[in-house]
């Protein structure tokens, strides 16, 4: 997985960090520190951005959008790689930067941005859930994407 997510988009080499993290104490700290970490998953996978790194690269723009994106596109592939070996992923998404650094051990220059939950899948999964909707637009905002046929 950490390999797929090495793979994805990234706007400057040697901005992208990942710490892959399955040591129970520091997953038990977790559980008690990140108020949206309420699972039982073995790994937790950090996407990270050098922020000095960054800025020599690419200036404030990689830091306050490209790095934000490279590191969603990284978090997509290693969650396709994990369907494909049977394995689950949730991104966390409640918790608080400051936090994640101290658990980690980040040095000031590194960013978490990304922090992913992996581990196996129920063999009875629970119901996908319901509510969430994407509006499709075509060619122009307002205008309904239709599928055309060919």
């Amino acid at each position: 997985m950490v390999w797929a997510a090495q793979r994805a988009q990234q706007g400057r080499s040697g901005v992208r960090n990942i710490v892959v993290v399955d040591d129970p104490q520091l997953l038990d700290a977790a559980r008690q520190l990140l108020p949206g970490w309420v699972n039982n998953a073995p790994v937790m996978i950090v996407h990270c951005t050098d922020l000095q790194k960054a800025a020599d690269v690419g200036g404030e723009h990689s830091i306050d959008l490209s790095t934000r994106l490279d590191a969603g596109a990284a978090a997509a592939h290693l969650a396709l790689m994990a369907q494909v070996l049977g394995l689950g992923t949730c991104t966390i998404t409640s918790w608080t930067e400051t936090i994640v650094k101290t658990l980690l051990g980040l040095p000031d220059h590194i960013r978490p941005d990304v922090t992913t939950a992996v581990g196996w899948v129920p063999k009875t999964p629970p119901k996908p859930a319901k509510g969430f909707k994407t509006s499709l637009h075509y060619n122009r905002y307002g205008t309904d994407f239709v599928k055309v046929e060919h």
